[in-house]
C-alpha cells in the first residue's frame, strides 16, 4: 500500500465514507502464504455511525482492519515503522512450522539461548518441541525462540534469513528482522504490516490455538514443571466471552517499542477484525487501547 493510497483511506474515514477494500492485501491459503492469484474480496463493512470518527488511544500507532475484506476501519500513524518487540515471534513460529515441527521431538535449552534476566527455563532443560512452541507463543519465552533458531538446519543465521524471506513473501514491506525473539529493537515494522502478519498467521491452526489457550504446565524430561501463563490479559476479558471470541493474538514490549498488541476478535455473527497497537504507554494501557478500538469498530460498522 502506497503512502498516497493510505492518505486516501484516512481521508475517506474522516469524511465518514466507507473504507477502501484494498488496505490490506488479499487472501491467504492454508499455509498462510500470500495467494498469487487474487480473487473477488467480500464487500467491506458499512459505517452505520457516521459521527463516530474513532477513539483516542495512547498507542503511537494503531490500526483496525476487517479480516474478510481487508478494509481499514481505523488508522493512526499506521505506516510509521516502529520496533515490534515480541510480535516478532509470530514470524518465528511460522518459520518453525514451515520447516516441519515434530511436536514430540526434544529440544534442550543452552546457555547461549538466554537473553533476559527472567527466563522460564534453565540451562540443560529439555522439553518437547510442541511444548516449547506453546511456551514461546503463549508465554513469550525468549530462550525458546533462540533455541529454535540455533537448532534449525541452517543455524541461527539461516533461521533469521528464513524469517526475512517469510516476511518478504507475505508482503511485509516495512519489516526488518534481526533476531528471533524481538528483544533486538532493530526488529521493526509498521502497523499495516503487523496486521498483514497476523492475518497470515490465521492460516496456522497451531498459532491460533496456542495464542488463545489458557495457562498450562510445561514439563521437562528432568521432571520440572514450568507454569506458562498467557501474556494477553484480554483472554479473560469480555472480548473472549460470548458473543465475542479472541481468535489469535500476540503481545510484545520493550523499552524502545513501548507496549504492543495485535489481536483478532470475532463478533456474534462471525465477523473478525484485526486490532494492532504499537507503542502504548504501559502494560495495562495497551489492553485498554485494543479493547476500546475493538468495541468501537463492532459498534460503528455493520457487515452485510
Amino acid at each position: 500500500m502506497t503512502l498516497s493510497h493510505f492518505v486516501a483511506v484516512l481521508t475517506a474515514i474522516s469524511l465518514n465514507a466507507n473504507p477502501s477494500v484494498h488496505a490490506i492485501p488479499a487472501t491467504i491459503n492454508t499455509t498462510a502464504d500470500v495467494v498469487a492469484e487474487q480473487r473477488q474480496l467480500p464487500a467491506p463493512p458499512t459505517k452505520i455511525r457516521p459521527e463516530a470518527l474513532g477513539v483516542e488511544v495512547s498507542a503511537k500507532s494503531a490500526l483496525v482492519v476487517d479480516v474478510s475484506s481487508g478494509a481499514t476501519l481505523f488508522a493512526k500513524d499506521a505506516t510509521v515503522q516502529r520496533p515490534i518487540a515480541s510480535l516478532t515471534k509470530l514470524v518465528t513460529a511460522m518459520v518453525v512450522l514451515d520447516q516441519g515441527l515434530r511436536p514430540d521431538e526434544l529440544i534442550t535449552i543452552q546457555e547461549e539461548d538466554f537473553v533476559d534476566a527472567r527466563p522460564f527455563f534453565a540451562v540443560n532443560d529439555t522439553l518437547t518441541r510442541g511444548d516449547a512452541l506453546r511456551a514461546m507463543l503463549a508465554g513469550s519465552a525468549n530462550e525458546i525462540s533462540n533455541a529454535f533458531a540455533r537448532t534449525s538446519s541452517g543455524g541461527r543465521v539461516g533461521f533469521i534469513e528464513a524469517m526475512n524471506a517469510k516476511a518478504k513473501k507475505l508482503g511485509l514491506t516495512s519489516a526488518v528482522l534481526e533476531d528471533p525473539t524481538g528483544i533486538n529493537p532493530r526488529n521493526r515494522a509498521n502497523a499495516v504490516d503487523v496486521a498483514r502478519l497476523l492475518r497470515s498467521a490465521l492460516g496456522y491452526p497451531t498459532i491460533r490455538e496456542t495464542t488463545t489457550a489458557e495457562a498450562y504446565d510445561a514439563k521437562t524430561t528432568g521432571g520440572k514443571t514450568v507454569r506458562i501463563k498467557p501474556t494477553n490479559l484480554l483472554l479473560t476479558s469480555y472480548l473472549n466471552t460470548s458473543p465475542y471470541k479472541i481468535i489469535a493474538g500476540k503481545t510484545g514490549s520493550l523499552p524502545d517499542a513501548g507496549y504492543c498488541l495485535a489481536q483478532v476478535t470475532q463478533n456474534a455473527d462471525g465477523h473478525q477484525i484485526i486490532t494492532v497497537v504499537l507503542g502504548s504507554v504501559d502494560h495495562f494501557t495497551r489492553f485498554q487501547d485494543v479493547k476500546a478500538l475493538t468495541a468501537w469498530a463492532f459498534q460503528t460498522y455493520e457487515w452485510r
